[in-house]
């Protein structure tokens, strides 16, 4: 198979067969990812093709370090920051001048929520590799069957070594933060 940084050089060269195996094999990973992001499909979907769009703009800056599909990816993510961004201005903006209650996350709650994301990654990299895969998989998808598929499981497989890293990722939460038991709890 060809890597990711073949096509995407040659598409840079031009080579629209390239360009179009390129997306297509990064579409599943990053529509499910930009699904889960977004509060709607309808606005995942859209963020997904602003992030193929960015990606295609900016294909010279595609080392290969990670896969295409990764790449393509962390952009969504920046993207939906940015859009999170101008939303929260936009309703500042509307409860300023219409006197209306904020009903948007303050700057405080984001950065906590962005802690928080940041303390779960880092104890999803104290997991086996497998059990990352597992999980990283899953959260790059909208169902389980497509995550399996990608890893080279059977949906079966798949769900029990699900099962099994989120214990392993509960046991280390509790571990790691004892103060959020009562949410990790909740969270079954």
């Amino acid at each position: 198979m060809i890597s990711d940084l073949d096509l995407a050089e040659r598409s840079l060269r031009g080579d629209a067969e390239a360009t179009t195996s390129l997306i297509d094999r990064a579409l599943p990973t990053v529509r499910g990812f930009a699904r889960r992001l977004a509060a709607s499909p309808e606005d995942g979907d859209n963020l997904a093709q602003e992030a193929f769009l960015t990606a295609l703009e900016k294909l010279r800056q595609y080392r290969g370090d990670a896969s295409f599909a990764t790449w393509v990816c962390s952009i969504a993510l920046r993207h939906n920051r940015q859009m999170r961004r101008r939303r929260i201005s936009e309703l500042k903006k509307q409860a300023e001048l219409g006197g209306q209650p904020l009903a948007c996350p303050l700057p405080d709650e984001i950065a906590a929520a962005k802690d928080t994301e940041q303390r779960l990654w880092a104890l999803v990299s104290r997991l086996p590799a497998s059990q990352q895969k597992v999980l990283i998989a899953r959260a790059h998808h909208e169902n389980g069957a497509q995550a399996a598929a990608e890893i080279g499981l059977g949906p079966s497989a798949f769900r029990a070594r699900l099962f099994r890293a989120r214990k392993a990722l509960r046991r280390l939460l509790l571990e790691s933060y004892p103060d959020w038991s009562s949410e990790v709890e909740n969270a079954k």
